[in-house]
């Protein structure tokens, strides 16, 4: 997939034979747009990653043009130098994100070029995707410490005992119990648990008031929400049950 949204374009700006380096742009949020560099279009198409080969300048200006009109286009300079000096075939990888309301160009790698086309193909294509995913972590575990958690989504099976037990290691890792409970949210909102399953993960809380407030962020996420009151048999003080009885009731009178 990532193979075929690389456009591969010659690009020599003083016309000489030898080509120097190759430069890879992409965008954090997947937007496609055209490339120019140094004022030359690069891509015909709009594609969310572009690549042009045989670059001999040292410093090159970019243009990216959004196909969405209502994105401002962005310009910038990249630089194909290591250690402060010229170099040749490499391939500099750098990514366009919004830091504070503002587009910046963000430099990510630089790998030397393979002479087998279809080595340097897979080479970017892994770049490019472990980008995403590394991209996708930041963003989560941003998400995760701003208690920014995903809607419910509908879902049969139960998430499998080995990935419950890992998790359940993880968050025994975890000495500090308000971040303890957001990992915790964090897991049962991003897989499908069910009730016996909430009973493990109390095993690594402390206080009861954690386990109040997970059992009760978990009501929208639990498969089999019809056995939600056996969560009272797991709370020891009559406060947090009757608690957790009149959050069931208003949730079945909606």
């Amino acid at each position: 997939m990532l193979a075929r949204i690389f456009l591969v374009i010659s690009f020599c700006v003083t016309g000489l034979l030898n080509a120097q380096n190759n430069l890879i742009i992409l965008n954090e949020k997947g937007a496609q747009f055209y490339l120019y560099l140094n004022e030359q279009k690069i891509n015909d198409s709009a594609q969310s990653i572009v690549k042009a080969n045989k670059i001999w300048d040292d410093t090159c200006t970019i243009k990216v043009v959004y196909l969405d009109k209502q994105k401002a286009d962005f310009n910038s300079k990249t630089y194909f130098l290591q250690n402060g000096k010229s170099c040749k075939n490499l391939e500099f990888t750098y990514t366009i994100e919004t830091v504070k309301g503002k587009p910046i160009l963000k430099f990510i790698s630089t790998n030397v070029i393979s002479e087998d086309t279809t080595t340097k193909q897979k080479q970017a294509s892994v770049r490019v995707s472990d980008f995403f995913t590394l991209h996708q972590k930041e963003k989560d575990d941003k998400n995760r410490l701003m208690g920014n958690y995903p809607p419910p989504t509908q879902c049969t099976k139960a998430v499998g005992d080995s990935l419950l037990d890992r998790q359940i290691k993880t968050l025994k890792n975890n000495h500090i119990e308000l971040n303890r409970i957001k990992d915790a949210k964090w897991f049962i909102s991003n897989t499908c648990l069910n009730v016996f399953q909430i009973e493990k993960i109390f095993t690594v809380f402390d206080y009861e008031d954690s386990k109040l407030q997970l059992a009760k962020f978990g009501y929208d996420y639990f498969i089999d929400k019809e056995n939600f009151l056996n969560i009272l048999n797991l709370l020891k003080y009559k406060t947090e049950k009757e608690e957790l009885k009149k959050f069931y009731l208003a949730k079945k009178t909606k």
